[in-house]
């Protein structure tokens, strides 16, 4: 019975976000040249991810299950690496404004790749900062959504 409500509850708070993600890209600038503008991707992982969402609380309701959830043990290593990963992301997204997304990311993907074991730091530093500067360059370049550029502020424009 646990986990049916856990579901529904999953469910609901997923279908919130994307009603949030699919308001807040509404106020996106419009391309007035191409017709997927900066708010077309947002709304395409919205619009999945409310199918998904809404497909786990029809099955939460629809089924029989009278499963309990796991206990979620803290002490487990899994459980640890998630909550560093959390962390993490919210370090990256605050420092994202004084350090720019590129010094942000790069730094991000170290972190990451070291948590997930991978330890060759030729490959890590080249990953990390060929696709901050790929990410970068869809964006500004591409896209013409900029960037913050933080301490890199005009050294390094697209």
């Amino acid at each position: 019975m646990m986990l049916k409500i856990a579901d529904i509850i999953s469910g609901c708070v997923g279908l919130l976000l994307c009603a949030y993600v699919w308001i807040t890209s509404a106020d996106f600038p419009k391309d007035v040249i191409m017709k997927i503008g900066p708010d077309f991707f947002p709304r395409l992982v919205a619009i999945a991810m409310a199918a998904a969402c809404a497909a786990l609380v029809v099955q939460a309701l629809s089924s029989k299950t009278t499963e309990n959830a796991d206990a979620i043990s803290f002490k487990d290593p899994g459980i640890q690496r998630a909550l560093v990963v959390l962390a993490l992301s919210i370090v990256y997204v605050a420092s994202m404004d004084f350090l720019g997304f590129i010094i942000s990311t790069v730094i991000t993907m170290l972190i990451m790749m070291y948590l997930l074991k991978l330890r060759n730091p030729i490959q890590m530093v080249v990953v990390s900062i060929a696709a901050a500067f790929v990410i970068n360059f869809a964006f500004a370049g591409l896209l013409g959504i900029q960037l913050p550029a933080g301490l890199l502020d005009g050294i390094v424009n697209f």
